[in-house]
Parts: structure tokens; C-alpha cells; sequence
């Protein structure tokens, strides 16, 4: 009798469990294929701010997945339903996998061209792509973004390796994304590789910016009520250092979000970039709760001599104060100066600041969006006395692709249309210094924190951004970009180029294997 009772309460708690997790499941959106952009837009309007958040790509709740607060009259609608498609796919995936396997499939074709001074390919770009989802017993998922090119320079946050011989034309190819999961209502945990982007921002945040390389890395994210709390530890890469040392790389990091799913969201958080000889898995960045001040001052670190490592603190806030303003902002701070003797010598806390307004007074036939954007990354902000860890992963910047010693600032509007065309005109001015890491991504930082801002020789752009996109018919779409110099100045200040990209997707679900 005993016996029985016991199996009747634990198939009653199972069930139970799964009751509940078959409400928590959520769609992932694909970062490219414009929907991030299209998110980007959305938020600035004052749309789809139940989702919003400070981790990216955004995630929708399936059970919401069909509701929308955008009026079929609304000129930003079409870009709604382009999300909500994907989503909707991505419900009638998970409500049939309860004891199955599914999949959505994206594949597609792009093409791109681009001309300019300041181009970075010449010839005709082919981008064949393939995303895919794939949902096991409603709450374990894997997830695989394929892409290939014939030019490596054409792809966002692509860093496949050119190959010496090509296979229909094409001499490249990677694996973007390639993961497992799951993930109920509390909890998620996520193994493979992809990016962290933390932010408001889809793509160019401060820290932690969807420009950034892909890496392998371990994911564990916790939610209560309107809390959210993520970890991850990641692996970058390995350098030979100039004394022929092999030296591994690590990123790990750690986010408390609060948002109230109507119009507010905020984070605090900090990321440790971590390096050293041969260094092995660090136990005490592998712990979620563990705080990178506290691990440097008590040198539990697995080889306080040759290892180092270095903490960055970040700050975020999104409020949307009435349906058509929009103010956020984001800080980072780096090497907090602990010590009073060293402020006595007047040495400052390497800072970076970035703020977005966004004011969207015309939403019906026509959507008009007037914003400004401002950016500072102070001159030792990023760099560090030991190169490898600077805040960079194959040659390339992970957070903000200004990097350091720099500042920007723009004007713009942007206008959406029913008839689904999205045009965009920037105006604004960059300047960056001699010690940005744009030149050196590796370069050391020592001595007085003391200069001017941007320091040595200044270059200065300022310059006109038009962009476009409209997908005339389903499945298609046509995209234009463009940086025109109005003046520029200093060594290598020409930022000229134009692209134009088209593309075509379809997806197809397989239901229930």
C-alpha cells in the first residue's frame, strides 16, 4: 500500500511539473534576418515591451505569441506580424511536442554588394544560411545557424576561416550558432555555442554586443516573478603570445534583471574576462553566486602568478515614460579604484556611457520615430596591462564596435510605412584617438591614466547614415545601407561605403517525429 501511495505522489508531482512547463516554454527569435532590427524598431515605438529585456534576442512567451497591440491600421504592424509569424510557427512546434520531437526550419539565400572607399569586399557576396529549432518533449531544444560566403568581410559577426579552395563558388562556412537546452518556467540552462548580448540594444551595446564573435560557453538563467538572474562561462580562444606560450582565454559573467513587462527594465551585472598560460577551467568563476572582486582580492584564482584577470561592472535602464518617449541608457565601469591613495592621485574609474532617446509621435498610416544616440568609451576603458584581457575575441571587439578612446553622437528619423518599407536617416560625428583598440585589438595599457580625450592624433567623421528595408513580397527582402562622409579628418577617418543586399527565406515546420 506504502508502495502504491508513493508512485501515486510521484506521478502527481510529475505531472504537476509538467503542467507547468508546458506554460513556460519560449520562442528564441533568430538574431539576424532583420529580426532584431525590427525588435529594435518595435521597442522604440513603444511596442512589444512585454518581451523586452535586457538579454538578447528577445525570447515570447508562447501562450502570447498571437496576441499583438498593434491595430491592423498601424504603420508599424507589418513588422509585428514578421516576429509574430515566427512565433506563432514556433507555438504550433511546441503544443505538438509534448512527447515527440519538432522542427522550424529557415533556409534561405542572400546576395550582397558593396562599393565605396572605405569597402571592405569587392565582389558579389552569395550568404546561404539555414536556421533551425528544434523542440524534444516540449522543454528540451537544440538550436543550429548555419552560414556560408565567398567573402568573410560580408557577413556580420562572422568569423569563419577562408579556405584556399571553394565549393559552388563558396570558400567559407560556420557554425554561428550550435546548442542544447532546457528551460521550464524557472529555470533555463544552455550549452553550446552562441553569443552573450546584454543591453537595450539588439546589437551595439557597451559590454556585450551582438557585433561580437561567437563562443562556446555554459548558460544557467533563473527566474522569479519579474527577476531574472543569468550566469555563463565561456571559453574565447587561444593565442600564442609573442614568447611562444599558448594562452587561453575565458569570459564569464553575471546579471540581475528586474522589468515589469509593461515599460521599465533594469540591470546590474559585470563580465570577467580571464587569461593565461595553459590556463584550465577556473572553479571560481564557474560558480554563479561568486563575485569578481571578491575572487581577485582573496586570490582564489587557479594561479593567482600567471593567471590574470579583469572585471567590468555594467549598469542598464529601458523606460518607456508614455507610449511615444523612450529613454534607456547603459554604463560600464572599469578597474573600480578601490584604494583612496589612488583617487588622492587623481587616477579616475575607466568609464563608458552610452544613452538612446527615441520620441514616436505618429503611429497610425505612417510611423515617424525622431531619436538620438550618444556614446563615450574613455581612453582606458577596455585596454588592460595584460593584453589578453582586453575585452576582444578573434581579432575582433565584443562589445561596442567603436571601441575605446572614442566618442559619437547622432541626430535621426525614422519612418515606417503599411506598405512595409522602413527607411532610416542618421546624422552624427565620430572622433577616436591613437590609443583605440581598433588599430591593436591585443595592445597593453599601462602608466598614468592621465591625457586628453580622445588621446594623441584625433580622427574626426562626420557623417549622413541612410538605410532601407522593405520586403515587397513574402519571403523577400530588400535592404540598403549606406555611410556617407560630409567631412572627415586625420589618419584612415574615411568611413564611405553603400551595400545593397537582397535576400530570400522560407520556413517549413516537421511535426512530431
Amino acid at each position: 500500500m506504502k508502495q502504491i501511495l508513493k508512485m501515486l505522489i510521484i506521478s502527481f508531482v510529475l505531472q504537476v511539473f509538467n503542467v507547468f512547463a508546458s506554460f513556460s516554454v519560449a520562442a528564441t527569435f533568430p538574431q539576424d534576418l532583420e529580426y532584431s532590427l525590427y525588435s529594435d524598431v518595435l521597442i522604440d515605438a513603444g511596442y512589444i515591451w512585454q518581451i523586452n529585456s535586457t538579454f538578447h534576442p528577445f525570447t515570447s512567451q508562447l501562450p502570447d505569441s498571437n496576441k499583438s497591440n498593434c491595430s491592423s491600421l498601424d504603420a508599424f504592424s507589418w513588422m509585428n506580424r514578421y516576429l509574430n509569424d515566427y512565433s506563432c510557427k514556433s507555438a504550433k512546434v511546441h503544443k505538438k511536442t509534448v512527447d515527440g520531437l519538432s522542427i522550424i526550419m529557415i533556409p534561405g539565400l542572400g546576395l550582397a554588394k558593396q562599393t565605396g572607399e572605405a569597402s571592405i569586399y569587392d565582389q558579389m557576396a552569395m550568404q546561404p544560411f539555414f536556421w533551425t529549432e528544434a523542440s524534444l518533449q516540449n522543454n528540451w531544444y537544440a538550436r543550429l545557424y548555419l552560414r556560408f560566403t565567398n567573402e568573410v568581410n560580408s557577413l556580420p559577426h562572422y568569423t569563419g576561416i577562408r579556405r584556399d579552395i571553394a565549393r559552388i563558388g563558396l570558400n567559407t562556412g560556420e557554425s554561428d550558432q550550435a546548442l542544447l537546452g532546457y528551460k521550464n518556467k524557472w529555470a533555463q540552462i544552455e550549452y553550446g555555442r552562441s553569443r552573450e548580448i546584454w543591453g537595450f540594444l539588439a546589437s551595439e551595446n557597451l559590454l556585450l554586443s551582438g557585433n561580437s564573435p561567437p563562443y562556446e560557453k555554459l548558460t544557467l538563467q533563473l527566474n522569479y516573478r519579474h527577476f531574472t538572474y543569468r550566469w555563463f562561462y565561456g571559453f574565447l580562444e587561444s593565442r600564442v603570445s609573442s614568447d611562444g606560450l599558448n594562452i587561453n582565454r575565458y569570459l564569464a559573467g553575471r546579471v540581475l534583471e528586474y522589468r515589469n513587462k509593461h515599460n521599465f527594465v533594469m540591470s546590474v551585472g559585470e563580465i570577467s574576462v580571464l587569461a593565461g598560460p595553459n590556463r584550465p577551467l577556473d572553479w571560481a568563476f564557474l560558480n554563479p553566486l561568486a563575485l569578481h572582486i571578491e575572487i581577485e582580492q582573496n586570490e582564489r584564482e587557479n594561479d593567482v602568478v600567471a593567471n590574470h584577470s579583469n572585471g567590468i561592472l555594467f549598469i542598464n535602464t529601458d523606460w518607456m515614460v508614455n507610449p511615444s518617449l523612450r529613454l534607456a541608457g547603459s554604463l560600464i565601469i572599469d578597474d573600480f579604484q578601490l584604494d583612496q591613495k589612488d583617487r588622492d592621485e587623481g587616477d579616475p574609474d575607466p568609464v563608458g556611457c552610452m544613452a538612446h532617446i527615441a520620441w514616436t509621435p505618429i503611429k497610425r498610416h505612417l510611423g515617424v520615430t525622431f531619436f538620438c544616440n550618444y556614446i563615450r568609451i574613455g581612453t582606458y576603458t577596455l585596454p588592460h596591462s595584460y593584453r589578453y584581457t582586453n575585452l576582444v575575441s578573434r581579432g575582433e571587439m565584443i562589445g561596442h564596435p567603436i571601441s575605446n578612446d572614442a566618442d559619437d553622437y547622432n541626430l535621426g528619423i525614422r519612418i515606417s510605412s503599411t506598405y512595409r518599407l522602413l527607411i532610416e536617416i542618421k546624422f552624427g560625428e565620430r572622433r577616436w584617438g591613437d590609443s583605440s583598440m581598433l588599430f591593436d585589438p591585443y595592445k597593453s595599457q599601462s602608466g598614468s591614466r592621465h591625457g586628453s580625450f580622445p588621446s594623441g592624433h584625433v580622427r574626426t567623421n562626420k557623417y549622413l547614415i541612410l538605410k532601407s528595408r522593405t520586403i515587397p513580397f513574402k519571403n523577400f527582402s530588400v535592404g540598403i545601407d549606406s555611410h556617407i562622409d560630409l567631412k572627415h579628418s586625420g589618419e584612415a577617418s574615411v568611413l564611405e561605403y553603400l551595400t545593397f543586399s537582397v535576400r530570400y527565406q522560407f520556413s517549413f515546420l516537421i511535426i512530431n517525429i
